[in-house]
């Protein structure tokens, strides 16, 4: 059996694994907010007042003061009518798909999109059709070859792809869809605190009108928080509460709900993290295309490319191991048979960290 590396620290820029600092671009620390005073206090003290074990169920009745905060802190940050968090960010799509299944008959999903969108989708019994990634003609195309007269279509898709981190056309997307009535739903794990103007993801990036939009996912990725949340209009959100994975499963500890709502305030206050997190975007995706490396040209703090075949990428890898930087050899949705190296940034890396890993791979490629 292999053994797993021993992380010894928070997430960052710098991780301690097995006694070693390794300077860290993997993962998804995208604000660096894993070590943040404000959000530690803030669990500290609910898990002080609350304990460890999770609340009474919503299905009887009940919520607890951290939820609220939450909730009230993502009403706030996302601008949207209503808001609603669950425990984790996985859940998103079986609540949202199923939790409107009344409201639409025919669901699209990108053809990359992400596990828990699709998962959603089959659980609806509802005919699934995809279209190809990112194409919003080719979505115009299928929508009008599946869907019968009077029905009402459903849009899926990640606000930011996990692996390359594209960031779709969602006002293409609308655009479409309006002339069927019909229903966007985002999975902005990847995409919320870190694209759009202020953080609020690609459906703030496009200005898109919130009517039939429904965008959520996880707090673990940019706002370095436990579990996940979903926004909309209150109607929206009121049926999805009412969704078998949302009423059957636990609605989080009051110590995971207090840092969320705690990560929430702080960045809504603090936007110079976003503004980092631009800077030090730019100066790595302008370092890999310096070396010749094709890279997504968007504010996505994700850089990820191919070079060579999969052994030529997990020998690079290996080899800035042991310099002490870590990138991440992946083969996760969307890149590929071959895999590809994939490289965050986050707002406390410094730009000595950037220069440091440009340097390395210049000596490799």
């Amino acid at each position: 059996m292999e053994r797993f590396k021993n992380i010894e620290s928070a997430s960052g820029a710098w991780i301690t694994v097995d006694g070693r600092q390794v300077l860290s671009f993997g993962g998804c620390c995208y604000l660096g907010l894993a070590k943040m005073p404000a959000l530690l206090e803030a669990g500290e003290r609910a898990l002080e007042q609350f304990g460890m074990t999770a609340p009474l169920s919503r299905y009887y009745g009940f919520s607890q003061q951290p939820e609220i905060e939450v909730i009230e802190a993502a009403k706030d940050f996302f601008g949207t009518e209503d808001a609603m968090y669950f425990s984790t960010g996985y859940l998103f799509g079986m609540i949202a798909l199923n939790g409107i299944a009344d409201r639409y008959d025919v669901i699209f999903l990108d053809e990359k999109t992400h596990f828990s969108l699709r998962e959603g989708a089959v659980v609806t019994g509802k005919p699934v059709f995809t279209f190809q990634h990112m194409d919003a003609a080719n979505l115009k195309d299928v929508v009008r070859k599946n869907l019968q007269p009077g029905q009402i279509p459903l849009v899926a898709t990640d606000g930011m792809f996990p692996t390359f981190g594209d960031i779709p056309p969602l006002d293409a997307y609308q655009t479409v869809l309006k002339d069927y009535g019909g229903w966007l739903v985002v999975d902005e794990s990847h995409s919320f605190g870190a694209v759009g103007g202020l953080g609020g993801g690609a459906v703030e990036k496009y200005g898109l009108d919130r009517e039939r939009v429904i965008a959520g996912g996880s707090l673990a990725k940019a706002f370095c928080a436990f579990g996940g949340i979903a926004t909309g209009s209150a109607q929206a959100i009121d049926s999805m509460r009412n969704a078998s994975a949302a009423r059957g499963s636990t609605g989080g500890t009051a110590s995971s709900q207090a840092v969320a709502a705690a990560s929430l305030n702080y960045v809504k206050s603090h936007p110079e993290m976003l503004e980092k997190l631009r800077i030090n975007t730019k100066r790595l995706k302008d370092g890999l295309k310096s070396l010749g490396i094709s890279v997504e040209d968007s504010e996505s703090p994700v850089s990820t490319f191919t070079i060579g075949n999969a052994e030529t990428m997990i020998t690079l890898q290996k080899d800035l191991w042991e310099k002490g930087i870590f990138v991440g050899y992946t083969t996760y949705v969307g890149a590929g048979p071959a895999g590809a190296i994939r490289c965050a940034v986050f707002s406390d890396h410094e730009p000595e960290d950037i220069d440091r890993l440009l340097q390395e791979l210049e000596t490799r490629i």
